[in-house]
């Protein structure tokens, strides 16, 4: 059943199926620690449903196995200049995952269903620690940026499964190959890391440009470089992700855009532009105040009558954003910044 599984998953374009069994691990009881240190931000979501994320029989009773599977969103995309582009993290590139995945996920679960199974499927928004169900899958280990990397593979691929009555055989979890590389935690620019494997998203660019509502915190400002929604240099600097398979999903957007013309759009322009993607979760607000933010670490003194047109604008927060934009560029002057690499993966 378990092989026919897997077939089945690889021909609905999953790349990755394994099986772990439903129960209770002992790692969950981190997650409470998580919360405690207030290491999930204004997410209150995450406070929510904590039955359901210690034991998934809490979500789902009859469960007796979970299938999880991994589904690549990795775009190569041309190395970004930092003091004119700004950058979109690379599973943000494509239709919402939440839909597309989702397709498959029903289409795998009518599977299991016509062979007279339950099956409850699940794709990021449900409380489950689907990376805790994930390394127990042997889908693959928990890196020290709390991402989940395959052997042949890496880490750029999102994560969805499914929880079943059916009693299939779990498979074995794989070893932990980080080793003493230490490369995503030393990479990592508002030092999210406390300690591997554990990630302060109160300070993570990925949920200051994205999560976070309101202004971003002054002293992780600087941190956030160019980056317009989300952050991918954990996982450019991670060695498994020489391993990364390219998406075949068509690119929506691209991975780079000028910052000027993020500044710009209108609320209209970018509802019309990002609502078939993932960059539609910052809301325009969030992502016109992220553009003015990059402006302001870029160097570029070209930036400042676009700034000032936001000084004074009606909302506080793309107001407040635009004035100290404005102070950084006039205390850093036109200092030249370089390029990324040639090469170098970025957005």
């Amino acid at each position: 059943m378990k092989e026919r599984l897997r077939e089945r998953a690889a021909a609905l374009g999953f790349d990755l199926c394994r099986v772990a069994p439903a129960a209770a691990f002992s790692e969950a009881g981190h997650y409470l620690s998580w919360l405690s240190h207030e290491m999930h931000g204004t997410m209150g979501y995450m406070a929510k449903n904590q039955e359901s994320r210690l034991d998934i029989r809490q979500w789902h009773p009859a469960a007796k196995s979970v299938v999880m599977l991994a589904t690549s969103y990795f775009k190569k995309v041309a190395a970004a200049d930092p003091r004119e582009q700004g950058r979109i993290a690379s599973y943000a590139l494509t239709h919402d995952y939440h839909k597309t995945i989702g397709k498959g996920l029903d289409a795998l679960a009518l599977w299991v269903r016509e062979r007279g199974g339950e099956a409850k499927p699940f794709v990021d928004t449900s409380p489950i620690l689907e990376r805790l169900y994930a390394r127990y899958a042997g889908l693959g280990w928990v890196g020290k940026n709390t991402m989940v990397i395959a052997p042949r593979m890496g880490s750029y691929f999102f994560l969805s499964g499914m929880s079943t009555d059916l009693e299939l055989e779990a498979d074995e979890p794989v070893p932990d190959h980080c080793g003493t590389c230490n490369k995503c935690i030393e990479a990592c620019p508002t030092d999210a890391f406390p300690q591997p494997r554990v990630l302060d998203a109160s300070r993570c660019i990925a949920y200051l440009t994205i999560e976070h509502r309101g202004p971003v915190p002054p002293a992780l400002r600087g941190g956030t470089g160019a980056w317009l929604f989300g952050c991918d240099i954990c996982q450019d600097v991670c060695p498994w992700n020489r391993f990364a398979k390219e998406s075949p999903a068509q690119k929506v957007i691209e991975g780079l855009m000028p910052l000027e013309a993020a500044a710009r759009l209108t609320e209209a322009e970018f509802k019309a532009r990002m609502k078939p993607t993932p960059v539609s979760r910052a809301k325009w607000q969030g992502f016109v105040r992220n553009a003015l933010l990059a402006m302001g670490n870029s160097r570029n003194p070209r930036f400042l009558d676009v700034l000032k047109d936001f000084e004074n604008h009606a909302d506080p927060v793309l107001a407040e954003q635009a004035r100290w934009s404005i102070a950084s560029l006039q205390a850093k002057g036109s200092s030249t910044i370089s390029p990324l690499p040639e090469g170098e993966r970025a957005g």
